[in-house]
């Protein structure tokens, strides 16, 4: 590599941190914005770790109600019995999506500098240092912008996960409410 290759790498890294007005760019919005993401994913976890506690034990309130009422032979019981199942059925899905939420993150998108299980957290801790220390603030801030937008895809999978759980245990506290009615049927 020439010298000039390696000024006009400067002078373009240098242009690149420069907003269209001119001015510098200041990275305190990535640092903002992958505060609120990641708050939101450990909101989005501890709420779908409520939600699979909830959901579990009405599973085990619907197999009791089942088996309360599966061998009844007139017709309320038969409805709350399948009342019962189908609650059941719609709560154990709820665990489901309320698991998928809470799943840790095991694919990435490129190697990056951030993610835990990249590449450069496998080298020796010399070679680490060396090639962090290499990094100019152009490939630094590329890495935190892959990032942000990483961790936004995650945030949206979650709650859509979250989101598909929580209708299905409302679903399944219908269909509950409605099975224990029908048991109350005399």
């Amino acid at each position: 590599m020439s010298e000039g290759s390696g000024a006009d790498a400067s002078a373009a890294d240098a242009s690149r941190q420069l907003q269209p007005d001119g001015e510098p760019r200041d990275s305190g919005f990535i640092y903002f914005e992958r505060g609120v993401l990641q708050d939101n994913i450990i909101l989005c976890d501890a709420k779908s770790g409520v939600l699979l506690a909830f959901s579990g034990a009405m599973v085990l309130l619907c197999i009791d109600t089942f088996i309360g009422l599966h061998r009844a032979a007139d017709w309320p019981h038969r409805v709350a019995c399948g009342a019962a199942l189908a609650a059941g059925s719609a709560f154990l899905v709820s665990c489901h999506f309320a698991l998928t939420t809470v799943i840790p993150r095991y694919h990435r998108g490129r190697d990056d500098l951030i993610f835990w299980d990249s590449s450069i957290f496998k080298l020796s801790a010399d070679d680490y240092v060396a090639r962090m220390k290499a990094l100019t603030v152009v490939s630094q801030e590329d890495d935190m912008l892959h990032h942000l937008h990483l961790l936004a895809r995650i945030c949206s999978t979650k709650f859509l996960q979250f989101g598909r759980a929580i209708r299905l245990a409302q679903l399944g506290f219908a269909l509950l409410v409605l099975a224990e009615l029908g048991r109350m049927i005399s």
